[in-house]
């Protein structure tokens, strides 16, 4: 029988070395996406509360790792926004920290007593994606929370807004907060099941042990076939 070329050989190797390398490499990250789906019911409420500059500042990028963050600050209210969500009024302020400026979603009430120190206390979250109900004839109105909507007005902002649950030291405030500080964290969505990334891992190395199974046994026939 005719040996096989050695760009035959060469391609037989090559394939062989870089579908094992593939399928490692799935498998491990089916086992990773195991593990996020493991740690994702873990509570964010166990995290300590730190300052909010020790988090996020100005320039800064929001990441998966600060959503739900508790967060503190002290500063000053600058200006009153809202938006309607569900057909509810809610008060959004703008607080400046010594660091930079962030919108404060604080709940349904009466707006924020402007220039007076206050100490907040909130959860940290992304910039709003999604609209609320819109009144163009309203002044003032979000269509979002989101700092971009007014970055033309107000420099030095902070990427994302605080959900507070918390705000002392405002005289004459009345606000109902729009989360409980105690309540239950949304789950962080992530597709599939634990044990089906697990599944999917063991039949990635399961093919890798194919692949290395017909490696073998392809240069065991070529040796017979030369002896």
């Amino acid at each position: 029988m005719k040996s096989r070329s050695k760009l035959w050989w060469f391609t037989f190797h090559f394939s062989a070395v870089a579908l094992s390398i593939i399928f490692l490499a799935l498998g491990q990250w089916q086992l990773n996406r195991a593990a996020d789906l493991k740690s994702s019911v873990k509570p964010v409420a166990d995290l300590a509360t730190l300052p909010l500059d020790q988090v996020l500042k100005v320039g800064g990028n929001f990441n998966s790792s600060m959503s739900d963050r508790r967060v503190i600050f002290v500063g000053k209210y600058l200006a009153n926004f809202f938006v309607i969500q569900n057909g509810i009024r809610n008060e959004v302020s703008l607080a400046q920290t010594n660091n930079g400026s962030i919108l404060v979603l604080r709940g349904v009430g009466t707006p924020a007593k402007l220039n007076q120190e206050v100490t907040i206390s909130g959860r940290l979250r992304p910039p709003s994606d999604e609209n609320t109900d819109s009144n163009s004839d309203q002044s003032h109105q979000l269509s979002r929370i989101d700092p971009v909507l007014i970055a033309d007005q107000f420099p030095q902002l902070i990427r994302g807004y605080v959900a507070a649950y918390s705000e002392t030291g405002l005289l004459n405030s009345s606000i109902k907060f729009t989360i409980d500080p105690q309540g239950t964290l949304p789950v962080k969505k992530i597709p599939g099941f634990y044990w089906q990334h697990i599944l999917y891992s063991v039949l990635w190395w399961f093919m890798i042990l194919t692949v290395l199974y017909l490696w073998v046994r392809t240069i065991r026939l070529e040796r017979q076939n030369k002896a």
